[in-house]
């Protein structure tokens, strides 16, 4: 295993992975501790370039076999690369996967997933893990939504980055050629239109729409052809849902 110190050029172009302009002109992401990276290592979905830990580290940690190029850093340089309080001394750099064209998303069945403006990475990740436990065919991510490939998101996916298709972009744009193509949106909205989700008889190809934590979905996004849908509960003792607790429960119902 040949482990080598890592250069100042490279430290500086690591810690620039943690803006979101840096890694779509790179094509890189950084994928931090060892459950997540342990996690993509296994899946095998996402090509990782290389491996960074904090000198010192033991690499038998690590169940899973890699035969990436390793560069060791000091400990104060390994922080600024990490993204966390306190590093767990082991960073992936990945390759960004391609995204999916919608047309070949079309293709599929099951549960496509859209995200319109989630903005908490924590909340992001937790649904993209959620999705992927349920085996939905692929995610959205429409206008306003966190970068996927945000440090915190990819944390809190536990590894589950890159095993799913996605595409990003306009959402009403994406929802209407899928639209066409047979696919039925759901809109996950406690509105006075909605319908309790356990009135609802899912499509083989359905779209589930989840909204901003505060805001909820735009309200451009609904139509006719659209139904929105609610989860019964005591909701005069609390506001809403979390957005991530909400997705999980519809995702079951669904699948």
């Amino acid at each position: 295993m040949n482990i080598q110190p890592a250069s100042n050029n490279q430290l500086k172009n690591w810690k620039k992975l943690q803006m979101g302009k840096y890694r779509k002109k790179s094509g890189f992401f950084l994928a931090e501790g060892v459950r997540c990276v342990e996690q993509i290592l296994a899946n095998g979905r996402v090509a990782i370039h290389e491996l960074i830990i904090q000198k010192g580290w033991d690499l038998n940690q690590m169940s899973a076999q890699n035969d990436q190029p390793i560069y060791e850093l000091e400990a104060a340089d390994f922080e600024l690369v990490s993204d966390t309080d306190n590093p767990q001394g082991i960073i992936a750099v990945c390759k960004i996967p391609e995204e999916i064209s919608v047309h070949e998303l079309s293709q599929k069945k099951g549960i496509i997933l859209a995200t319109d403006a989630i903005q908490d990475p924590g909340n992001l990740g937790t649904i993209i893990r959620t999705a992927a436990w349920f085996g939905v065919a692929g995610i959205l991510l429409g206008t306003g939504t966190v970068d996927l490939f945000h440090p915190k998101v990819v944390r809190s996916t536990a590894g589950a980055t890159g095993v799913l298709p996605y595409m990003t972009g306009n959402l009403d744009g994406h929802l209407q050629s899928l639209e066409k193509e047979h696919w039925k949106t759901y809109l996950l909205d406690a509105g006075d239109n909605s319908k309790n989700l356990g009135d609802i008889s899912p499509s083989k190809k359905s779209i589930l729409v989840v909204g901003n934590e505060g805001n909820g979905i735009d309200s451009n996004l609904f139509a006719s052809t659209r139904q929105a849908v609610q989860i019964s509960g005591k909701n005069s003792n609390v506001e809403s849902l979390n957005a991530a607790i909400a997705t999980s429960i519809v995702l079951h119902y669904f699948s």
